[in-house]
């Protein structure tokens, strides 16, 4: 007995089975989408098949969350010149966890003033246009900089005070980064429970001992759950400021599945530091 089938539709798994000196059965869906079943040792082949039957909903569920999280790593194929990505009109752009936004550059004739606006697109996800007769690579990675922080602060506002509630905590305002003409001086700057949005390049989130809060822009483009992970793991500083045991309490009353977006972060995180 080296392996069972199971089917959906038309998609069928292969289910490979080992033999352990165990007296349990457990399933794993693997990074490359195989499904591993470790048995004990002379259990029959009827019982095995006994125990897929009974955990068929289960493996496709864990078959699918695999799935989907391996789709959500960045293709391979993206233009990199000295560890940069190329912003160029075409290229598809990471947004909450799915690369559906699109961007055009539309070239205007010089001296006409930038313009950046969204729309739907089509087939799904957004077209981010650029209006400019400033083709440096630098200037359009600020323009898409300043549109990804515009989101990141509107939905990190609105989940912050969701999971803060949840936490018996409260907020005064989220600013981003750069912008703090209009804001009042130094105090709204450093207020208690502040949050901003910056350009961090190797911090997803961070906490100061003023328990203000600070988030990455490219916290934008990570799936939902991710993004919800690193900002829950923030605001359980301000309860905890250190990983304590405790520390990993406070995150876990509210995401008890942190670990799985841990290691998802550990695994793919890196990999957005090209924008």
């Amino acid at each position: 007995m080296t392996h069972l089938q199971v089917q959906n539709g038309t998609e069928i798994l292969d289910i490979n089975i080992i033999s352990v000196d165990n007296r349990c059965v457990s399933f794993v869906v693997n990074d490359d989408l195989s499904v591993s079943m470790k048995v004990p040792v002379g259990m029959s082949r009827e019982m095995a098949e006994k125990y897929v039957r009974i955990n068929e909903d289960r493996i496709w569920r864990e078959y699918e969350w695999r799935k989907k999280r391996n789709h959500q790593a960045l293709p391979v194929t993206l233009e990199l010149e000295d560890g940069r990505i190329q912003y160029y009109s075409g290229l598809m752009l990471p947004f909450l966890g799915n690369m559906d936004m699109e961007l055009r550059v539309k070239y205007l004739s010089q001296g006409e003033d930038t313009d950046l606006y969204v729309e739907e697109r089509p087939e799904g996800g957004q077209i981010l246009t650029i209006r400019t007769d400033n083709v440096n690579q630098r200037f359009l990675r600020y323009c898409v900089m300043r549109y990804y922080k515009k989101c990141a602060a509107d939905i990190i506002g609105k989940k912050t005070a969701d999971f803060g509630k949840k936490m018996h905590l409260k907020f005064n305002h989220v600013q981003i980064a750069g912008k703090r003409k209009n804001a009042r001086p130094a105090l709204a700057r450093l207020s208690y429970k502040n949050i901003e949005i910056k350009d961090q390049r190797t911090l997803w989130g961070s906490c100061n001992r003023k328990k203000c809060l600070s988030f990455d822009w490219r916290i934008i483009m990570l799936p939902v759950e991710i993004i919800d992970y690193i900002i829950v793991h923030e605001l359980a500083h301000l309860k905890k400021m250190n990983h304590s045991a405790s520390f990993w309490t406070e995150v876990e009353k509210i995401m008890p599945e942190y670990r799985e977006c841990q290691n998802w972060l550990n695994k793919h995180g890196k990999e957005y530091e090209i924008f």
